[in-house]
């Protein structure tokens, strides 16, 4: 059963970096052409701010420990030359998800969190829909609780690595919506209760954004 977990973990995780390595390669064949001519108009200018977005409410729907799980949280970035991103965001569990117990009679849970910055690319930057990837690295927590209570909650910081691809859909100058996939990736955490590959794994989520400015 290991063995099987093991090889499910590395086809899950190649998968992933597949599919994000397709959704990049295509993204920059579609974008070739409209950066070909936008080429004069770069040169004018440095690297320069074009849109700043700050994060709102957020839902991420994700499985922890094969348990469907909703987090919590937001994102914000600044856009630059149209292109590039440089953000930051992080999600939170609103409940905990139950874990095995060695003792009768105790029920264990756990609850995660996670947050840092994002570093990204926008593949098509229109006026009615955008296309982006980016690469979040965090630090996260896990923590144990138990019913009834017990001493012990077994602590312990780990570091997250989550790359995503995402639209967003403008609803007027100041909000749009940002709907996206990702995978986390955790490594180390080392807890008894709980293995690495059952905190990651897939994510969607959706939220929306504020617009503070933008700055062309």
């Amino acid at each position: 059963m290991k063995k099987y977990n093991i090889y499910c973990f590395k086809f899950k995780t190649r998968f992933a970096l597949g599919l994000m390595l397709f959704i990049l390669v295509y993204g920059v064949s579609l974008t070739k052409a409209q950066d070909l001519n936008q080429e004069d108009s770069l040169k004018k200018k440095s690297f320069k701010m074009t849109t700043l977005t700050l994060g709102g409410n957020g839902v991420n729907i994700t499985k922890i420990n094969n348990q469907l799980s909703v987090m919590t949280g937001g994102r914000g970035s600044a856009t630059f030359n149209n292109r590039y991103t440089i953000g930051g965001g992080g999600w939170g569990m609103i409940k905990g998800v139950e874990v095995e117990s060695d003792t009768r009679g105790i029920y264990n849970f756990v609850k995660m969190g996670y947050g840092g910055i994002d570093f990204g690319y926008i593949f098509l930057n229109g006026k009615k829909f955008i296309l982006g990837t980016k690469l979040l690295i965090a630090g996260g927590a896990v923590f144990k609780e138990t019913v009834p209570e017990s001493k012990g909650n077994g602590f312990k910081m780990f570091p997250v690595l989550e790359p995503a691809i995402y639209c967003q859909i403008p609803l007027s100058k100041l909000f749009r919506v940002e709907m996206g996939a990702s995978y986390r990736y955790i490594r180390g955490t080392n807890l008894s209760y709980i293995s690495d590959s059952n905190l990651g794994g897939f994510s969607f989520y959706a939220g929306f954004l504020v617009s503070a400015c933008k700055c062309n």
